[in-house]
């Protein structure tokens, strides 16, 4: 993750802050992260955020005295109306829950969830898991979709304590002990694993048509292989339309939406290398020879993929793999964001894309996670600096900022998915209490796009979830889409 940015941070210079005070009179001692930390941030945005020139009054009045982390988040653009355009720019003090988001490697139980009020006085909310990530802690425990916690750590959850206990105790990976609706009572202790993202692969006979289903949780650097090899079975199976489940998928990398886009689109497109997704940034970037290669990303033919693992970086080769199919479903719902929604955007011009679900997030932009140490390292060979770089880099030791630079749109320049999602197709509800699990052509959503494709569609009421959902707790990192 930290060589991300690492060559770009070399086209920054220091700029001064415009602020009256002398922040080296500040006393030491308790002072030095707000210090550096509204240094790092004001350089950084100063360069890359998309819409610098609209907060240019923010930039005149920022000071060395103020907390770093309210400073970015009061920084973000709104529209003359007040409303936030930018809800994603923030400064991270401990970047480690926001690298598990993208990477897919960290603590985790290996559970998703949902969550629902338990009933109508909403007095209190229950986690409905989703799915579950293979050799895990919950598929080890024989965890399902469908099965309903109800109390951590014997507390039952109210819309007073809930966020915390899900940041706290579903998020941080840590040892739990989770009661369920139906009586038991059991302990999971977080691993540090990789939670795949292909998720489930299978190629369906939908009444003679072979359709190809994919589940993919997260756009991911280390999934591209497993992608390509899930994309081999659907070419040696001779599926004639895809199924892409993207319900649950918050983003992730571009360069893996471009592969993944590239296994989807019409061979034409592929080897012509026409445009995928147009970047558009602000006028500083936009005018930088640093960044003219990265104003458009393109379907390719092979694709070399620097595996946020650490491992050595491998080739993909989208075209070997493409079955050249006609149509592309796509599941969606408010949980598809970002990365997911330019693949929507990206696929559109070229080829049939229908969507079945719920109108998308609406992440309509990109941006870079620009580490501090790497920002203070980069300065270490500039003349005349105020201060201690070594200092720098300890003090800021762990800290980020997820900086949104870019906003993506088709090869025409449209952007499909601002300012509020990208509106389903055809309507259809995610339903956990089915009682299927994902893939099985019985699960709610599922069968409606089955039953679109085969033209079988009734007036019969959707499945649907007969409790009331609960506002979401988002995992850090939920909606990111990185260069």
């Amino acid at each position: 993750m930290k060589r991300i940015l690492s060559y770009l941070l070399l086209a920054v210079l220091l700029v001064p802050m415009g602020c009256t005070e002398d922040p080296l009179e500040e006393p030491k001692d308790n002072q030095g992260i707000r210090y550096y930390g509204n240094l790092f941030a004001y350089n950084i945005m100063k360069t890359y955020y998309l819409w610098e020139a609209e907060v240019s009054e923010g930039f005149a009045s920022w000071t060395y005295g103020e907390d770093p982390v309210e400073k970015v988040k009061s920084m973000r653009y709104k529209d003359s109306a007040g409303n936030p355009v930018d809800k994603w720019t923030t400064l991270y003090e401990d970047c480690s829950s926001f690298e598990r988001s993208v990477t897919g490697n960290g603590k985790s139980f290996g559970f998703d969830f949902k969550l629902f009020y338990t009933n109508d006085s909403h007095k209190e909310i229950c986690a409905v898991i989703t799915f579950i990530y293979a050799d895990s802690p919950a598929s080890k425990a024989h965890l399902k979709r469908g099965d309903t916690i109800f109390t951590v750590d014997g507390k039952k959850m109210t819309p007073d304590n809930y966020a915390d206990i899900v940041n706290e105790k579903f998020y941080a990976g840590d040892t739990a002990r989770f009661g369920f609706s139906d009586g038991r009572e059991i302990t999971l202790t977080g691993v540090q694993m990789y939670e795949n993202p292909v998720q489930t692969v299978l190629t369906l006979d939908v009444e003679g048509k072979k359709m190809g289903y994919l589940h993919f949780t997260s756009f991911t650097m280390d999934a591209c292989r497993d992608l390509e090899k899930a994309f081999g079975k659907f070419k040696e199976d001779g599926v004639e339309e895809m199924i892409v489940d993207l319900r649950y998928n918050g983003g992730g990398y571009t360069l893996t939406s471009a592969v993944l886009g590239s296994m989807l689109a019409p061979v034409e497109a592929v080897k012509s290398g026409s445009v995928f997704n147009r970047d558009i940034y602000n006028k500083t970037l936009s005018e930088s020879d640093a960044f003219k290669d990265d104003l458009e990303l393109c379907f390719a033919e092979e694709f070399t993929i620097n595996a946020s693992s650490g491992s050595e970086s491998y080739k993909v080769h989208p075209l070997q793999v493409n079955p050249e199919i006609r149509k592309v479903w796509i599941i969606t719902t408010s949980s598809t964001a970002s990365a997911s929604e330019a693949l929507v955007c990206g696929l559109k011009p070229y080829m049939d894309v229908a969507l079945v679900g719920e109108t998308t997030y609406g992440k309509f932009c990109g941006g870079y996670l620009i580490y501090a140490d790497e920002f203070f390292k980069s300065l270490s060979k500039q003349e005349k600096l105020d201060f201690d770089v070594k200092e720098a880099r300890e003090e800021m030791e762990g800290w980020g900022l997820y900086v949104i630079a870019s906003r993506y749109s088709d090869k025409d320049g449209v952007t499909l998915s601002m300012p509020n999602g990208i509106p389903a197709d055809f309507e259809a509800k995610d339903n956990p209490f089915d009682g299927y699990m994902l893939g099985d052509p019985s699960e709610a959503m599922l069968s409606r796009v089955l039953a679109l494709a085969t033209g079988k569609v009734t007036k019969a009421p959707l499945s649907a979830p007969t409790l009331d959902p609960a506002p979401p707790v988002r995992r850090p990192g939920f909606g990111v889409l990185l260069h």
